[in-house]
């Protein structure tokens, strides 16, 4: 089972694009639609190896004359994207992208106008999902909650206006995640806020309650959330859901919370891109990864926060009846979209100023 996402770069856009190219035949340059039933390439961009252990081969089983190319997505986020694809038109067909990524694709008009009808599997994904993630097939979602260790914190803060209110209680033994979306998030649901909101003064009054506490913070972390609780670096971590899965069920004392005030999340789905001309593919692979023994597949493999119930008889009690991962139709997570320019501008500012304070 894999537990975490990496987004690796281990080539510049450039290779990438030649690697990817060279491995699939003559690019079609976003030509003439190509039918099912002819022999094809499909390309996906992913996060590294995020995909479930059997979904490729049983796809290429059932379709002998189609075969998937999986690399990665490139560094530098949609603007990453964007250079790939307008240096290899109709080479890519589509990727594994977040509800923020997704959402600022579609308003650069890169994205192939999703149908749902035409994929009929999606009727397994709950409704709520569906319309949260209207530009593919969502997959999973991540939440950001509060992890700690049971056996250290007898009375952990069930909300996030008391994670910060008792941080003197816990100081040097909580760590934050290292990445600024995620920080002020958290304060500005502390604060009563909303977490997309593009008010300058709520953003700059979010980072002045993350500088009153960065005292008591132990670190922000990018990596090994849970070997910072089992090693005793710190009892209490910010983190994502997923983080929790390789954990459960072996070491009892690692423990989940949904703060009251809902959670920061990200849905991520697949999407196909406009130019590509292998959309008939690339609609019917979305449909079979969203047979319920294919998603559990996928849901099994990465360990991730799956999106229906009616996979559960399918999936390995360590997701099942992990309370981080199991579905909850009442959880209360709030997703990340795009904001403006100006607003991206002030949260990198601000986070400058939490890390230098």
């Amino acid at each position: 089972m894999k537990t975490g996402r990496t987004i690796i770069a281990a080539v510049g856009t450039a290779a990438l694009a030649a690697s990817l190219v060279a491995c699939a035949g003559p690019s079609t340059g976003g030509g003439e639609a190509v039918p099912l039933d002819a022999e094809q390439s499909l390309q996906m961009l992913n996060y590294g190896g995020w995909m479930g252990e059997n979904n490729v081969s049983a796809f290429e089983a059932e379709y002998p004359n189609i075969t998937i190319n999986q690399a990665d997505l490139p560094s530098g986020g949609v603007g990453g994207i964007l250079t790939l694809l307008r240096e290899n038109s109709g080479a890519y067909d589509f990727a594994m992208l977040g509800s923020m990524g997704a959402g600022t694709s579609a308003k650069q008009e890169i994205l192939a106008e999703f149908d749902p009808a035409s994929v009929p599997n999606l009727a397994n994904i709950a409704p709520q999902f569906q319309e949260a993630y209207p530009w593919g097939i969502p997959l999973e979602q991540g939440k950001v909650g509060i992890i700690f260790r049971s056996d250290k914190v007898e009375n952990p803060p069930t909300s996030w206006a008391e994670l910060f209110e008792r941080m003197p209680e816990f100081s040097g033994r909580v760590a934050f995640p290292d990445y600024d979306t995620d920080v002020l998030a958290i304060a500005l649901l502390a604060l009563g806020y909303d977490i997309n909101t593009e008010n300058l003064d709520e953003l700059q009054e979010a980072a002045d309650l993350v500088i009153s506490v960065k005292p008591h913070l132990k670190a922000f972390l990018g990596r090994d959330v849970i070997k910072s609780l089992t090693d005793g670096t710190v009892d209490i971590v910010v983190g994502y859901d997923h983080n929790t899965a390789a954990s459960f069920g072996v070491d009892d004392t690692i423990d989940w919370i949904a703060p009251s005030e809902g959670m920061p999340g990200y849905l991520d789905g697949w999407v196909a891109f406009k130019d590509s001309p292998r959309q008939a593919a690339t609609t019917e692979f979305m449909n079979f990864v969203l047979d319920l023994e294919q998603y559990a597949d996928f849901i099994n493999t990465t360990g991730a926060s799956y999106l229906t119930p009616d996979v559960e008889p399918l999936l390995d009690p360590s997701i099942r009846d992990n309370p981080a991962l199991a579905f909850d139709p009442d959880a209360k997570v709030f997703y990340l979209k795009a904001v403006s320019g100006e607003t991206n501008a002030k949260r990198a500012e601000l986070w400058e100023q939490i890390k230098a304070s």
